[in-house]
């Protein structure tokens, strides 16, 4: 490891290291909701959210593909995590339009939120995709940090729906 990917590298761990407390802290907060509430009710789980989660998965093979090789992955993940990111607008629209908001329920509450956070910090990774473009060196720093977008995905997905 050279020293230009090195310290980039540890800058980053320590960035995952606060976002993923930032969530497990969230996490916490949940559970606790949840235990307290004798009629706690979950929502339904928007039927798009499978199909998103496969899309966000794929963009992080798009990802690796372009780490390996040059060509045209960088831009298909990009492409993914757009399309994953418009995924979860509808996904809230059609919560929204269940009459699911953050007033009305906790678990909608905790779902507005998380993958609102989420869902930002997804934004910010396509950012630094787009910078990692320009400066190849990059590359391995942004899959760090996208891949991790993608594995908490799959943690949200399942506290949310599966995890009761």
């Amino acid at each position: 490891m050279t020293a230009a990917v090195g310290t980039p590298r540890l800058g980053m761990s320590f960035a995952l290291a606060a976002i993923a407390m930032m969530f497990l802290g969230l996490t916490s907060a949940l559970v606790v909701r949840q235990g307290l509430d004798p009629g706690w009710r979950a929502i339904p789980m928007p039927r798009l959210l499978l199909a998103n989660t496969l899309v966000l998965l794929a963009s992080s093979v798009a990802l690796e593909k372009a780490r390996r090789a040059a060509g045209p992955w960088l831009a298909a993940t990009v492409l993914l995590g757009l399309v994953f990111l418009t995924g979860q607008l509808i996904a809230w629209r059609d919560l929204a339009a269940q009459g699911l908001y953050l007033s009305n329920n906790p678990h909608a509450a905790f779902f507005y939120l998380l993958t609102g956070l989420h869902g930002l910090h997804l934004l910010g990774g396509l950012g630094a995709l787009a910078f990692s473009a320009a400066r190849r060196t990059w590359l391995e720093i942004t899959a760090l940090y996208w891949h991790f977008m993608g594995a908490l995905w799959i943690y949200l997905f399942l506290l949310l729906f599966v995890w009761r």
